[in-house]
């Protein structure tokens, strides 16, 4: 009897990439679109959303400015220039964080779930890359304690 291909991904580990990601958005829009992003990493099979570096994985650090915010009362609120940041860290394997890529962007309220989709797929772009970096970590990761010798 042949297994079901959905099956057996199913019984197999899934391997899940460290995300932690830091927001730094005091407007609206910004929040809006810094809580649609983490949704979309928590919902994503190939991702784990962690809240500190320890470990390995990407960080995601977005700054977020309302574009309106002084200028037009009546816009206001409506859309945010928004930094994304990518980097690798490792905790005891890496100096801190190390920088991958970056990009700045505009979203309106109501781009913040197209938008968000864009960005989660440029982490994925980021992820692959450095899939030998990981498979690494992994691997140590997996590696019994050296025994001490006295």
């Amino acid at each position: 009897m042949a297994i079901h291909p959905a099956i057996s991904r199913a019984a197999a580990p899934q391997i899940r990439t460290n995300i932690d990601v830091a927001c730094n958005c005091p407007d609206p829009v910004g929040q809006n679109f810094c809580s649609a992003f983490k949704k979309k990493v928590q919902g994503s099979v190939g991702y784990k959303l962690v809240s500190a570096t320890s470990g390995f994985g990407v960080g995601v650090h977005l700054s977020c400015v309302d574009v309106w915010h002084g200028l037009d009362k009546q816009l206001s609120g409506r859309m945010s220039a928004i930094s994304v940041a990518f980097t690798l860290y490792a905790s005891g394997k890496l100096p801190g964080e190390v920088y991958e890529d970056s990009s700045v962007f505009r979203v309106g309220k109501d781009a913040v779930p197209e938008m968000s989709s864009h960005v989660l797929a440029a982490l994925g772009q980021i992820v692959n890359v450095n899939s030998k970096f990981f498979d690494q970590m992994r691997a140590a990761a997996n590696q019994p304690p050296a025994a001490s010798s006295q």
